[in-house]
């Protein structure tokens, strides 16, 4: 069971490991170019002798978002009983934990490391925000297959995992031609929530539907999950459309957007954990 269980990212783990020595993200900055020594006047850092912590606070936020995703994932792995429904929601969970600790090595804890250390100007992106980003496109995809084993049939359950797997080639593809290029869009958060957005609607309407036609606890439970992260979502788009970040961040209150996001997908988790998690099994085909 334990080797099953990364399957799903092993592809995935490979292309990133081969790609890894490519320099050409190097080349991408930001529209104003950031000296190394502007890096810690523009956000909070803390230095322990030669190393630089960006972002301290959100930092650990983030890396234990990643730890109880991940714990959650485990626990859907153990608890799986034969249920295809249970062991998709792990390898989401999986991934999801991954990409977290991922992006919060480059875009909080070591963020100047990486993108600044020994260069004239900071990095725009690097390849610990490539490898989230594909994990996360490759995490909504098992999300959708997750569902899929719960409230669809066979046929639905198939062409579920050929679109996942579909759209996860073919954003991985895209991703690393960005990074080669190098292009900036291609890399980007924007493009990325783009692939991932008709996973989540897709799942979205269908409980909708389903719960409209024949309410079950089951559906009710999935519809207050999608609820508490579009709420997530909104929060973050809000806090980050105002410039919120900046303001608190001038006064030394050190509270990001990315710690909103953060925070209530913390809730999130708590939620499908205590709320849905034991409520997740296969749809009984007759």
């Amino acid at each position: 069971m334990r080797y099953k269980i990364f399957k799903p990212i092993s592809i995935l783990s490979c292309l990133t490991i081969l790609f890894s020595s490519c320099q050409n993200l190097e080349s991408l900055h930001h529209v104003s170019p950031i000296a190394p020594d502007q890096w810690c006047k523009n956000q909070p850092c803390s230095t322990w002798g030669d190393i630089v912590i960006s972002q301290p606070s959100s930092s650990i936020i983030v890396y234990l978002l990643a730890a109880i995703t991940l714990w959650i994932a485990y626990h859907f792995f153990k608890t799986q009983n034969g249920q295809q429904s249970r062991y998709w929601w792990g390898v989401s969970l999986l991934l999801g934990g991954l990409g977290a600790a991922a992006a919060g090595t480059s875009f909080q804890a070591f963020g100047y490391m990486i993108k600044c250390t020994n260069r004239d100007f900071c990095q725009l992106t690097s390849w610990w925000e490539i490898v989230y980003n594909i994990l996360t496109v490759a995490g909504a995809g098992a999300l959708l297959i997750a569902v899929a084993y719960s409230c669809l049939g066979k046929q639905w359950q198939q062409k579920s995992k050929g679109y996942a797997l579909l759209s996860t080639v073919l954003y991985t593809i895209v991703c690393l031609a960005g990074a080669f290029l190098p292009h900036q869009f291609l890399v980007s958060f924007e493009l990325m929530i783009l692939f991932t957005t008709p996973a989540y609607l897709a799942i979205v309407v269908l409980h909708i539907v389903q719960y409209f036609k024949k309410p079950t606890i089951l559906l009710r439970r999935f519809l207050g999950c999608w609820a508490v992260l579009a709420v997530t979502f909104v929060a973050y788009y809000l806090y980050l459309a105002n410039g919120y970040t900046q303001q608190f961040w001038a006064r030394g209150i050190w509270f990001s957007e990315n710690d909103v996001l953060h925070v209530l997908m913390l809730l999130w988790c708590g939620y499908i954990y205590f709320f849905l998690s034991k409520w997740v099994e296969d749809k009984t085909i007759a």
